[in-house]
């Protein structure tokens, strides 16, 4: 049997383990557009600020290919598929013949329309070599103008804060992480990155222009405001990486649409991680779930049904957190209420007080919650709650006085581990 992943991450290194389990003997390869050995994105801005040193990015060793006889086609990426013949077609011309296709390339970063967003100076943080582009355009700077503000453009803005930079953090929107909380958490939210030394958050506004002869210079503000900077980092969401999917028949949304075993509309071909709409338990349909545990489950389930075992994947709960010189926020399954959803919200007490949640119910079910401050730590047991799909029922009354991390609620919930995938 020949296996082709597409995808180097978590989804595709999980998918790798689980084929080399069931299937000791087929062949895999691995195509990546990147030169690294999997390494955890997730740390990428902590050494930006020299917080974690080079080796400790790295989640497997040098011989983790080898020793699991995998072929690695390393700084290549996937430009057309072919399924009738079951050929990929890669930027280095190379053909890969498959059985088993697994489509787990991730997303890319989105370029907003903005003149001289191009320019020498301007950066991105989705990979390594991003990362190591800002890292080095750091050591010599002392302004930046970060562009959003996401879960990626606070964490890059607090990398550069750790490089001893002064940052500016234009976002569109009146608030900060919009796209994951709601209006009334706005306030909440914004105390965590207020009083900040070197930090500017600009919201109501957007870069229209960036500046510069022959590198960023400056950045030019819908509000009249001229910032004279060295680096301008964009993290303005992203999208998933669909271009080699077109003319194959593989159904796409947001992502490309699978089933239950991870499998695409075309027989024989999968997709996990960033660009797979997987079921979202919470929302009660299916989502891209852009998170790094998702995407080693899928990985996995995916990995198991192209060797030939039957695994389902039963859905997730998006988790989505952020940590930011010791506040932290973090967001659960569906965070914006909907019509028929009942909403809760729990301030600690004092008016200095960071601590905050607001719990989403429908019916007698928890199916979303933002939390910040202490009440962070309830996060295990709530997400657990949703995923279960629990009847909260008994323990409300509990949950909305704040008690969300006690014994006597666990045991009202049985079993409140995540599944773990075996094949």
């Amino acid at each position: 049997m020949k296996y082709v992943i597409l995808g180097n991450g978590p989804a595709g290194v999980s998918a790798l383990a689980a084929i080399r389990k069931v299937d000791p003997t087929g062949e895999i390869t691995v195509v990546s557009p990147e030169t690294w050995r999997y390494y955890s994105k997730i740390l990428l801005t902590r050494w930006i600020a020299g917080k974690v040193r080079f080796p400790s990015l790295f989640l497997v060793d040098e011989g983790f290919y080898e020793r699991n006889d995998v072929k690695t086609v390393f700084g290549a990426a996937a430009t057309r598929i072919d399924p009738g013949r079951r050929v990929v077609e890669l930027s280095n011309r190379q053909r890969l013949g498959y059985d088993r296709l697994l489509l787990a390339m991730g997303s890319s970063p989105q370029v907003p329309d903005v003149c001289g967003i191009r320019l020498p100076g301007v950066h991105y943080l989705r990979t390594f070599d991003d990362a190591e582009r800002i890292a080095q355009a750091a050591s010599s700077a002392q302004r930046a103008v970060v562009i959003g503000g996401g879960l990626v453009s606070l964490k890059a803005a607090e990398g550069l804060l750790g490089r001893g930079l002064e940052v500016w953090v234009v976002v569109s929107s009146e608030r900060l992480l919009s796209q994951i909380t709601a209006p009334e958490d706005a306030a909440p939210v914004l105390r965590i990155f207020e009083g900040t030394s070197r930090l500017h958050i600009l919201p109501n506004c957007d870069v229209t222009e960036v500046e510069g002869r022959g590198r960023v210079e400056r950045a030019h503000l819908s509000a009249g405001q001229r910032i004279e900077c060295d680096i301008v980092v964009v993290g303005k969401g992203v999208t998933p990486n669909l271009l080699c999917t077109r003319g194959t028949g593989i159904r796409t949304g947001r992502g490309v649409i699978v089933d239950d075993r991870m499998q695409t509309s075309v027989p024989g071909i999968y997709a996990a991680g960033d660009l797979a709409e997987g079921f979202d338990i919470a929302r009660g349909r299916a989502a891209v779930n852009a998170l790094w545990s998702s995407a080693v489950w899928q990985g996995r389930v995916a990995g198991c049904n192209m060797a030939g075992r039957d695994v389902t994947y039963p859905g997730d709960v998006g988790l989505n957190s952020v940590t930011f010189f010791g506040g932290c926020v973090a967001t659960l399954g569906k965070t914006r209420p909907e019509d028929g959803d009942e909403v809760h919200t729990l301030a600690g007490r004092g008016s200095d007080s960071g601590d905050y949640a607001r719990l989403v119910f429908r019916d007698d079910h928890l199916v979303g919650a933002v939390l910040i401050g202490r009440a962070v730590q309830t996060a295990g047991v709530l997400r657990s709650l949703i995923a279960r799909r629990s009847s909260v029922a008994r323990i409300k009354g509990e949950l909305l006085r704040g008690r969300m991390s006690y014994a006597g609620i666990v045991r009202d919930v049985v079993g409140l581990c995540t599944p773990v995938v075996a094949c």
